[in-house]
């Protein structure tokens, strides 16, 4: 029975490679066609916190917002990352979590270590 195939296979081979480019083809087409929910989420499970700072430089956001609220959710369950920027008037905390924790649970923490830290944080 396998030698059959493969006699067979090779002696037709422009018909297994004509095969070949029809199937390729079309799974081509199938996943440009397919909906977006088909496709599994890579990306790690992340919460940003931004905070305005208007008339404050780069290193006074940095000193006054970004630092405190780094430690403020340092620690935080599941924390897998925890990255800041600090530019002119803006902070952008990033912490990026494993894949375990349910993240509105995490969103309620972090919301209430900002909540604690709001009070120190420089009003403008």
């Amino acid at each position: 029975m396998l030698t059959w195939l493969v006699s067979t296979s090779l002696k037709l081979r422009v018909v297994v490679v004509a095969l070949c480019v029809v199937l390729m083809v079309y799974g081509v087409r199938a996943t440009q066609t397919a909906p977006l929910d088909v496709f599994p989420e890579f990306a790690p499970p992340k919460v940003e916190i931004q905070t305005e700072a208007p008339g404050l430089s780069t290193e006074e956001v940095e000193s006054l917002v970004s630092m405190p609220l780094e430690n403020a959710l340092n620690g935080t369950p599941g924390l897998k990352t925890l990255r800041s920027k600090s530019v002119l008037g803006l902070s952008s905390v990033v912490l990026l979590f494993e894949e375990g924790p349910d993240l509105n649970h995490v969103r309620q923490f972090v919301q209430v270590r900002v909540a604690a830290e709001a009070d120190r944080l420089p009003t403008v």
